[in-house]
């Protein structure tokens, strides 16, 4: 019997990778903690003020307090308090540590039910955008988790696939701005996530209703500091109106031909004024399936897929190469017939569709 044929099935090899996943990370983010992850830190700080988390004072306060540099104001939705406010009744020592393993082993988890073999998973641990997620203790992780569990439920449990989706939404908008797009069609997978979405918002006025009224006035001021950020969305190269036009066409060009997980982050990049490098976290294990089965796949699809793990897509212009490519080798795209092999008598060619 070969090493292969001994290893575990898949339904042992899953939860074992998300117990790794969230020792090894839990206790990287309790050894770096000294570096002190300004993202994860304004979160925190937000879910423990929560009368007032866009306050600007807060973050200077933070800034002064912990004796940090680089703490960008709170944007997130006051949905996204629910999620984080729990952590936040942690001292930060222990918040921190243990959010980064959380979000790292729900990621992984859900990840290893797209790569096959599901142990192939563990190339993540060193994966770019998946590691510049977790060591700032960013959102990209559950935003990924909530993501890919919804696609892979839409068609056998389309009402906990909407409530998914709703808290991808609920945590960070501008990443399933594409949803109706690539969803459409799922009516009550839409319904639950509309549900879902209308069922947090609610609740998330235990807060106070006010946060709604102040949420718009942190993004428009956020906006003033995004061109200084390294950002990665082509939408940064954007100079006139015409070419904003134009590559949000693109978006949804991509959207529609793919109707899947591709569609709903790469179209996404598109559109929204502001993605870093993490932004494309949830893309990494359609990445590594690219790759893995390049013989399925072809060497198009291979190709972004290499690209995309290795870290190269970490400024505007590979962006914007990187969304090309996306475009490209998609259904209907020019180069289509060569990124996926023609398929041979008696061979199964029903191609995998994340």
């Amino acid at each position: 019997m070969t090493l292969l044929g001994r290893l575990p099935p898949d339904r042992v090899t899953r939860p074992a990778l998300a117990l790794l996943a969230l020792v090894v990370w839990s206790v990287f983010a309790a050894v770096h903690a000294h570096v002190k992850p300004a993202d994860y830190y304004v979160f925190w700080e937000a879910a423990r003020h929560t009368a007032a988390p866009y306050d600007p004072a807060l973050i200077t306060a933070l800034e002064a307090r912990l004796h940090i540099t680089g703490a960008w104001p709170f944007v997130y939705p006051p949905t996204f308090l629910l999620v984080a406010w729990p952590f936040a009744q942690l001292p930060l020592a222990l918040a921190y540590p243990l959010w980064t393993g959380v979000s790292s082993g729900l990621f992984i988890y859900a990840a290893s039910h797209l790569v096959k073999p599901a142990w192939a998973s563990l190339a993540l641990f060193v994966a770019p955008p998946v590691v510049l997620a977790i060591a700032p203790g960013q959102t990209s992780l559950l935003v990924g988790a909530a993501m890919i569990g919804g696609w892979l439920l839409r068609e056998e449990r389309p009402r906990l696939a909407g409530l998914l989706f709703a808290v991808a939404v609920c945590i960070k908008p501008q990443a399933m701005i594409l949803a109706p797009v690539v969803l459409w069609g799922h009516w009550r997978l839409a319904r639950w996530a509309l549900i879902g979405c209308l069922a947090l918002v609610l609740a998330s006025f235990v807060f106070g209703p006010g946060l709604w009224l102040q949420w718009p006035r942190a993004l428009a001021d956020f906006g003033h500091v995004t061109p200084a950020t390294d950002r990665v969305n082509p939408s940064a190269l954007a100079a006139s109106p015409w070419l904003a036009a134009t590559l949000a066409l693109l978006g949804l060009y991509i959207a529609w031909t793919w109707r899947d997980l591709t569609g709903l982050v790469v179209g996404a990049l598109c559109l929204t004024p502001y993605a870093h490098q993490y932004d494309l976290a949830p893309l990494a294990p359609v990445a590594l399936t690219w790759l893995a089965e390049r013989a399925r796949y072809g060497w198009g699809r291979a190709l972004l897929g290499a690209t995309l793990l290795a870290g190269l897509v970490s400024a505007p212009a590979m962006g914007l190469a990187f969304v090309a490519g996306v475009a490209a080798v998609g259904a209907g795209g020019p180069l289509h017939r060569f990124a996926v092999p023609l398929p041979r008598w008696g061979r199964r060619t029903d191609v995998y569709d994340a």
